[in-house]
């Protein structure tokens, strides 16, 4: 198995828990709220009046127990919570919380949930007498940190972790950050993993264009109720799923380097609103936006606030799990106007996601999933693909954006020229479409791949392919030679790339073979609008008819190549004349 290029997830089942930096006790006390009663740290780790407050997020007492991660200074945190009821007790119930620190490799989260079965074992043992902290310093001795491990590891990402190799920035850490895959591995419990599919069904279409906002690493906020270990989770998944491979920092100017990562914050309260404002000031211009990040929260008092993100994530509520219609996810952008008025209906997909969405599902099918073994799917013909589009429109239809009357002209053109030929199946872009989404589901080990780890595959393919296009954009504008076939933009590698051949393009795009050490960015303050064809967005898996999409490639080119884009839309022409 060749090495991952790209924060990967961590399959495998042979790796031991990682060790940890501190362990503690959080208790309720009727008179204090929850205190801090145990804990037991390394030097230098100071957790009092810290992780009482970060393990133990708002609404947390009306929940019999939760899985919590978060972030505190260089370590990731995850408690275990548990709510017993009790007749005697004050409230009628007692509860606590049993946590551990572990350090963050490179910002992300080290592996910290293989921690979470014995935490929850601990905490439904401690209940039963608080007072008796004798397990607990048995967990500790046994799987504290040593002062000497915690000296050999890598700096965070938050220091420069990335030098120059032949006049481009290459990551140091990236290839011990990256964990290898065992395809036929099953997820260990608790992975956040775990929850990715479910994610991707609740979210429906709407998870591309919440990838495409970590894309733009803008600072999303999600507002969930308790308990959190959902969106924990998919703070973790969006983090991962939008994350760069090495193989596209060539292609890229140094001042893009540090948005290679979408920064998780996992669980967040009031307490960090200081932290919120110090991971991203809010810029005045998008180019000038720093690294972004990901969070959850259940302080709906965070959302009042529009100038802390960019993006509301609003999570339906579990009422709504029990509703005649799938409630969906809201996706809010962050405006000064914004209130607790929240609008009725936040983003939409565009047309192109839903066809994408719906081919993403088909395809799954074809792997077992991590959670238990299962066949995969078998194969469908046209109509039953065309029936499940039909049922998933119907389901999906209040989150995607009507066609635009331009498109449905064209499309009446397309149909009325073919004499209805068509009017049964799919058109021929729409079976292109297709084959290039399923394309990106593909398989080149010889081992089994579980569902979850081809998804993240397929979302790898698809932010190498929006890079690699933009990438070849920018070369034309500049001038330079770009003769790169067709065929190198499908899957040539093995795990998430796209195409192991990445490096072997940078010389083309670079221009001057002599000097394949030039950054693409040139320092000339003279620099050409990026041309965008209809083509490109086609290429790119975008909807050249959308003005979102349109305006997402405006802000991908601004952000990580500091340039301005001229996005061509789709249009219709007749005898060179532009009809539609």
């Amino acid at each position: 198995m060749a090495e991952s290029h790209t924060p990967q997830l961590d399959t495998s089942t042979d790796v031991p828990a990682p060790p940890i930096a501190a362990a503690f006790l959080v208790n309720f006390d009727h008179r204090k709220g929850y205190t801090l009663t145990w804990y037991k740290s390394i030097e230098g780790v100071q957790i009092e009046g810290t992780v009482e407050f970060k393990s133990l997020p708002s609404g947390l007492h009306n929940v019999e127990e939760d899985l919590v991660y978060f972030i505190h200074k260089d370590y990731a945190g995850l408690s275990a919570f548990l709510n017993v009821p009790d007749e005697h007790a004050e409230r009628k119930a007692r509860m606590l919380a049993i946590g551990v620190l572990v350090p963050l490799e490179h910002g992300r989260m080290g592996r910290i949930w293989r921690h979470a079965e014995t935490l929850k074992s601990l905490a439904r043992s401690q209940i039963q007498d608080v007072a008796d902290t004798s397990q607990l310093e048995h967990y500790w001795d046994t799987t504290r940190l040593d002062s000497a491990e915690l000296i050999s590891e890598a700096p965070n990402e938050s220091t420069d972790s990335f030098g120059k190799i032949g006049g481009y920035r290459k990551s140091r850490s990236m290839s011990t950050a990256t964990n290898y895959l065992h395809s036929a591995h099953h997820l260990t419990p608790h992975h956040p993993a775990s929850n990715l599919l479910a994610s991707v069904q609740l979210f429906g279409p709407l998870v591309f264009p919440l990838f495409r906002a970590a894309l733009l690493r803008k600072r999303i906020l999600i507002l969930a109720e308790a308990p959190v270990e959902f969106s924990c989770d998919l703070v973790y998944n969006i983090s991962i799923l939008s994350s760069l491979s090495r193989s596209l920092l060539s292609l890229l100017p140094d001042s893009s380097i540090d948005l290679t990562r979408l920064r998780p914050l996992f669980t967040i309260g009031v307490s960090d609103i200081d932290l919120m404002k110090a991971a991203n000031p809010n810029p005045k211009d998008i180019s000038e936006t720093q690294q972004g990040w990901i969070a959850c929260t259940t302080d709906d008092v965070l959302s009042t606030k529009p100038d802390l993100y960019d993006l509301l994530v609003l999570m339906p509520s579990t009422e709504n799990n029990y509703a005649r219609r799938k409630v969906f996810p809201r996706l809010i952008e962050s405006t000064p106007l914004l209130t607790r008025n929240f609008p009725q209906f936040g983003q939409k997909s565009t047309q192109r996601d839903f066809h994408r969405y719906v081919h993403l599902q088909q395809g799954l099918e074809q792997f077992p999933s991590g959670r238990a073994s299962s066949d995969g799917g078998g194969e469908s013909d046209e109509s039953s693909s065309l029936d499940a589009h039909s049922s998933a429109y119907i389901e999906n239809k209040h989150v995607v954006e009507p066609p635009s009357w331009s498109r449905v002209a064209y499309t009446s053109l397309v149909w009325w020229a073919s004499a209805g030929d068509r009017r049964g199946g799919f058109s021929e872009m729409e079976e292109i479409e297709m084959e290039r989404d399923l394309s990106l589901l593909q398989n080149d080990s010889d081992e089994e791949q579980i569902r979850e780890v081809a998804l993240v595959a397929y979302f790898h393919r698809l932010t190498n392919l929006i890079f690699t296009v933009l990438a070849e954009a920018i070369a034309r504008a500049d001038g330079r030679n770009s003769d790169i076939d067709e065929s190198e933009h499908e899957e040539s590698g093995e795990d998430t790339t796209v195409g192991e051949n990445s490096a072997e393009r940078t010389s083309s795009l670079g221009g001057d073979e002599d000097d394949d050490t030039q950054p693409l960015l040139s320092e000339s303050g003279n620099l050409q609008h990026v041309e965008i064809t209809q083509d490109d967005m086609t290429n790119m898996g975008l909807d050249s008819w959308s003005a979102s999409d349109k305006i997402f490639v405006e802000n991908m080119i601004s952000l990580w190549w500091g340039r301005k884009a001229d996005v061509r839309a789709a249009s219709v022409e007749c005898c060179g004349l532009r009809i539609l």
